[in-house]
């Protein structure tokens, strides 16, 4: 009789090198808006790499250049390269990316910083956006691949692009399919009715299931209160304020615990002020529509239909 086959053994998994683990600190602390870590221990060219990083995160990317820590050699290129791009006119943008080296996770994550203000602002048309989006999906660190994704998405949707979203699904990898996913659902709402959404009156605090075409407006913003002020909505349009938890579940007929102290503290505000908003306590309600990023501008058309929808990177600064 044979014998029974051996295990295999465990596979032994190496530590991250310390350069790498003080690169993946700095670009978490970065993602979450914390306090970026010195990471002094590092020396030689990890040293350098790290300032450039660090120098990619904290520069002002609408008066400024990031720092070049490099002596002359290829990091030294790199950076340079990178430099000339941020004060390149216009018109020589889109040559300069396509020429540009992204084996610098801070290459990256300047150019993340400095074109998502350009988009903000209005300075990319439409082909120069997605040839920026292009160069950041294509290589650097997961976050910065992750942000321009998001990006590309959001606007893919705020534009009713298909071939441009059909093309991002083409490219981007299986670890993404939830947020693909979640756009797929989205581009299926355009066009038709919205589904019904618990949501709670304020002040008034009481609820009611209902469509967005039935809050008697026919644009929808989705945003969090921002302090310290409660902000005035134009004519026609409706504020929902999603929970900053998220937890509440939507086919609850009462809220209690923190979400009613949550609710109670938003309806004082908003009676001081003399406003009106809804409030929606479940999380997974808009996450299951694919409404992940806020804010959200809902535009519906004259018969209540949803005509688009601008979310995340894609959304207006005000509504």
């Amino acid at each position: 009789m044979p014998l029974p086959p051996q295990p295999s053994p465990p596979a032994i998994v190496s530590p991250a090198p310390p350069s790498q683990e003080a690169e993946n600190a700095l670009l978490e602390a970065y993602d979450w808006g914390q306090v970026l870590p010195a990471a002094s221990k590092l020396r030689g060219s990890a040293a350098l790499d790290y300032q450039w990083l660090r120098a990619a995160a904290t520069f002002d990317p609408a008066h400024g250049l990031p720092v070049d820590p490099f002596m002359p050699g290829h990091g030294r290129r790199e950076a340079e390269a990178l430099r000339h791009l941020l004060k390149t006119p216009k018109d020589q943008v889109g040559s300069a990316l396509k020429a540009l080296s992204l084996r610098k996770s801070g290459t990256a994550l300047a150019l993340w910083r400095w074109g998502q203000l350009q988009v903000r602002e209005g300075r990319f048309d439409a082909s120069l956006r997605q040839s920026w989006e292009d160069c950041l999906l294509g290589t650097g660190p997961a976050l910065t691949r992750g942000y321009a994704l998001r990006h590309a998405l959001c606007w893919a949707l705020a534009e009713q692009d298909e071939g441009r979203f059909s093309a991002l699904r083409s490219s981007a990898g299986p670890a993404s399919e939830a947020i693909q996913s979640g756009f797929q659902r989205l581009f299926g709402l355009l066009g038709g009715p919205s589904p019904v959404l618990r949501l709670w009156a304020l002040p008034a605090l009481d609820y009611h299931d209902l469509r967005l075409d039935q809050l008697s407006s026919r644009r929808i913003w989705i945003c969090p209160l921002e302090e310290p002020s409660v902000r005035a909505m134009p004519a026609g349009t409706t504020w929902i304020i999603p929970s900053a938890t998220g937890s509440g579940d939507e086919r609850e007929a009462n809220l209690s615990g923190p979400l009613r102290s949550e609710a109670q503290a938003l309806a004082a505000k908003l009676r001081g002020a003399a406003r009106t908003a809804f409030f929606a306590p479940s999380r997974a309600a808009f996450e299951s529509l694919g409404l992940t990023w806020f804010p959200i501008l809902i535009d519906l058309d004259s018969k209540g239909s949803i005509q688009s929808i601008r979310m995340g990177d894609a959304a207006p600064a005000q509504p």
